[in-house]
């Protein structure tokens, strides 16, 4: 587990990753104690990118849904989130926020 002392997690973005979709939870604003982090909400709000759907399957196939790009907007909510073992399991601490859903699953 990452130690939570430091600064070096001020600043970064945790996001929650569920089996293949990713979703922004929020940046990381200041740590309280070893095991929580204080984080401002962020959304993914808009999707920049054309895809491209194709007829077939259940209803369509996108064939270029690795070319997603979100824009984000952060909110004034702030969280409280205690990082474990069972945490890391599911969110990632990453350098910048990350949207993806896949559309073919």
């Amino acid at each position: 587990m990452q130690n939570l002392n430091t600064s070096e997690l001020i600043g970064k973005f945790v996001n929650r990753y569920s089996y293949s979709d990713i979703n922004p939870i929020g940046k990381i604003i200041g740590t309280k104690g070893k095991t929580i982090i204080l984080i401002q909400e962020i959304e993914a709000v808009k999707q920049t990118e054309k895809l491209n759907f194709i007829v077939g399957g259940f209803a369509a196939h996108c064939d270029n849904q690795d070319n997603q790009k979100w824009e984000f907007k952060q909110n004034d909510n702030v969280i409280e989130m205690k990082v474990s073992k069972s945490f890391l399991k599911q969110y990632g601490i990453d350098n910048n926020p990350k949207k993806y859903y896949d559309y073919n699953f």
